[in-house]
């Protein structure tokens, strides 16, 4: 008899608000359920390794592999994207790859320009909509595996998802299907939410990491100077308009979430994906619940638990892992990708 909680009860339903996730009674509210999570997992140990990928714009790109046992089938891979100022040591991606390799999965999980703990090359650097050096890396990989699954977690998960969507010519066909949790797919929403005084905490510890990677960068290439007084910032509107818009092409901030945001791609899938965002998420507006795209495509699946924080999903974990990436198991294995 299934528990109550398992995933693979919802394997066929476009849009679930009912989710077969519930956060443990001892993880209240959104903010334990986002924290917590991330500090008990950290204890969680994999052996990467690692590969760099030189691309075409001549800067590169790590790719940090945990194979699975050789008695399983090396024909399927899994890829796993961080969210921001995260990488392939987060805790959540440790997890998520140690579950896909004990159910035989080959598992790579991404770091973003500059998240491998060198500074990349070039003067900008990772962004929401950076998909040229997915787009490379999965071109590849594509070649050494029969079946790609893609997981993507917060910004990784909006990177991968408008990939999908935005060109879905170049994507190869081995790419199978793809899960991905916590995402803002609408970027100026999750910005205004995330600028709310009860979201000071995460606001101000992104602005000192990002700001660091700055000051690092600096350090590395003499060449680089970038504009002072991010410091003084509290908000992603001011960070975006200063530092990621201009360094990245886009005219300030709102171009810049106009043009990255995966949520005006989703209707152009040609491919399984899904997205789980917890209704109770305190990165996540209103408007990064597309229901509407999901109740209209076969394709683009849609559940939104009412809890689990960003990125956390707390709860019991057993062999096969934590209800979330058992999600993602379930959700492959359902398109027949086993």
């Amino acid at each position: 008899m299934r528990r109550a909680d398992d995933p693979s009860l919802l394997i066929a339903v476009p849009l679930f608000e009912a989710s077969t996730y519930t956060a443990p009674w001892f993880f209240p509210g959104a903010h334990w359920q986002t924290i917590l999570p991330n500090v008990t997992r950290r204890r969680i140990r994999v052996e990467y390794r690692r590969e760099r990928f030189e691309l075409p714009d001549s800067d590169f790109m790590d790719l940090d592999w945990l194979e699975s046992n050789p008695v399983h089938n090396e024909a399927r891979c899994c890829i796993i994207l961080h969210g921001l100022e995260g990488d392939s040591h987060a805790p959540y991606v440790k997890s998520m790859a140690r579950s896909f390799q004990r159910s035989g999965y080959a598992v790579g999980a991404l770091n973003l320009r500059g998240c491998s703990g060198k500074p990349n090359r070039l003067k900008r650097f990772y962004h929401s909509g950076d998909t040229e050096g997915l787009s490379f890396v999965l071109d590849q990989v594509s070649m050494r595996y029969e079946r790609i699954f893609l997981a993507g977690f917060s910004l990784g998960g909006n990177v991968l998802l408008k990939y999908l969507g935005e060109d879905s010519a170049r994507v190869p066909k081995s790419v199978r299907s793809a899960a991905a949790f916590s995402v803002p797919c609408d970027l100026a929403g999750a910005a205004d939410c995330l600028a709310e005084s009860r979201n000071a905490f995460y606001m101000k510890r992104f602005i000192k990491l990002l700001g660091e990677k700055l000051r690092e960068k600096e350090k590395t290439y003499q060449e680089y100077e970038y504009e002072e007084g991010y410091s003084e910032m509290k908000s992603f509107h001011e960070f975006d308009n200063v530092y990621t818009a201009r360094l990245n092409g886009f005219r300030d901030a709102i171009d810049y979430w106009s043009q990255s945001s995966c949520k005006q791609y989703l209707n152009r899938l040609d491919r399984p994906a899904l997205l789980v965002n917890a209704r109770n998420d305190p990165f996540l507006s209103d408007s990064c619940f597309p229901r509407e795209i999901a109740q209209s495509s076969s394709l683009f699946h849609l559940e939104i638990p009412a809890s689990g924080g960003h990125c956390g999903f707390p709860g019991r974990k057993v062999p096969e892992g934590y209800w979330h990436e058992r999600r993602a198991l379930s959700f492959f294995s359902a398109q027949g990708n086993r």
